[in-house]
């Protein structure tokens, strides 16, 4: 299952530089000298129009590198997308509080088995007993047992919808947790936080983990279905994020070849030990009905041996090697990272757009681009159960 075998052998034509596109030229320094074929090129610039995409960016690793990246569509209006775009990546944010926590744990400033309530209860669980059984191994394979938002629920208030590290259930809630958590004991905001253990490290010069509007003139500008712009950070209902503060499962701002460093820097476990990647690439959580990979859909050898979530990342094992991905999704951006750590090869792609638009495109993207790809079938599905849930009018 050899990842983007027919990007691979594509990379022999000249480069497309048009109005539509952007891909990266040779000369750039953190670049490697690898051009992109023009017919890819074109395909994925007649995918981003064809579907309405504001705003994408696409990254290729290949052994180990980041071998290409690709910009298209408009940034805002009039300013073509370009390598120094931003993009909101919505919930691939939690892989990079998966890093920091991980990093922490590895300085043996944090652990990953220690129970949380020692430094941070919240108030709506202060009457119920389980919260003294939270670690933040919980919060990273999503066994807290609490809903993904509280504000889903009826009442608002976060509660246990199950036992403590007894049952899968995707939990925004948790990361935010766990985020208090490790600010009360260390004293410290956890975007700063971030920022030294992460960011600053890796060398992520684009990127910014609490909202900074002095780079709002870089951050691509969602617009909802009848091309509104409502601000960066405000939802169509008028509701805004505030400058400085963060989420530690959402929203984060960066670049394309910012967060392709971020990925090398996970494969390459920096920062902490083979034996803590281990635990990261290992599945702790299986998803059951809800797993990435549909078995009776994809050909045998795309069938992982078991799936689920390992540290923060979702896994697909297949023995020799495992696959390790996030996605993202919000009312103006899809986001999908992913790579193997047997091949070190992964792709990246960010769309601005709304979720309907972003949806049908993503399965085009990931096929032209990693044709072998076990996500492609993934996003087919989810795009064909929003087409059912909207009555078949995408």
């Amino acid at each position: 299952m050899k990842l983007l075998a027919t990007f691979t052998t594509l990379l022999l034509g000249s480069l497309l530089i048009g109005c539509q596109s952007t891909a990266s030229r040779a000369s750039q320094e953190d670049v490697p000298a690898v051009a992109a074929d023009e017919q890819l090129d074109q395909q994925l610039a007649r995918l981003v129009a064809e579907h309405g995409i504001r705003t994408a960016g696409v990254g290729v690793i290949r052994n180990g590198e980041l071998v290409w990246t690709g910009y298209y569509g408009e940034q805002s209006t009039g300013v073509p997308a370009s390598r120094e775009t931003l993009f909101n990546v919505a919930s691939i944010s939690k892989v990079i509080t998966t890093e920091a926590v991980l990093r922490l744990v590895g300085e043996g400033r944090l652990s990953l088995d220690e129970p949380m309530a020692a430094h941070w209860v919240d108030p709506d669980l202060a009457d119920d007993p389980r919260h003294e059984l939270l670690t933040p191994r919980m919060v990273l394979t999503h066994t807290t047992g609490f809903p993904n938002w509280r504000f889903l629920l009826e009442d608002r208030k976060l509660k246990f919808l199950h036992d403590p590290g007894t049952t899968y259930g995707y939990s925004g809630e948790g990361f935010e947790y766990l985020a208090r958590y490790v600010e009360e004991k260390l004293d410290r905001d956890f975007g700063d936080v971030v920022n030294d253990v992460v960011i600053e490290p890796i060398g992520m010069s684009h990127a910014a983990f609490s909202i900074d509007e002095s780079a709002f003139g870089d951050l691509a500008q969602p617009l909802n279905e009848q091309g509104e712009f409502a601000g960066h950070y405000c939802r169509p209902n008028g509701w805004c994020r505030k400058p400085g503060t963060y989420s530690a499962a959402d929203d984060m701002m960066v670049s394309v070849e910012s967060y392709a460093k971020f990925m090398l820097a996970v494969m390459n476990a920096d920062g902490y030990s083979e034996h803590l990647a281990a635990e990261r690439n290992h599945v702790h959580t299986e998803k059951g009905s809800q797993a990435n990979v549909d078995c009776s859909h994809v050909p045998e050898d795309q069938c992982p041996q078991v799936q689920g979530f390992g540290l923060g990342w979702e896994v697909l094992d297949y023995g020799d090697s495992k696959l390790l991905s996030h996605g993202g999704s919000d009312w103006a951006e899809l986001a999908l990272a992913y790579f193997h750590t047997g091949s070190r090869d992964g792709l990246l792609i960010f769309f601005n757009a709304p979720p309907e638009r972003a949806m049908a495109a993503m399965p085009a993207a990931i096929r032209a681009l990693d044709p072998d790809s076990p996500m492609e079938n993934l996003y087919q599905r989810r795009f064909e159960k929003m087409k059912a849930a909207q009555g078949g009018a995408l």
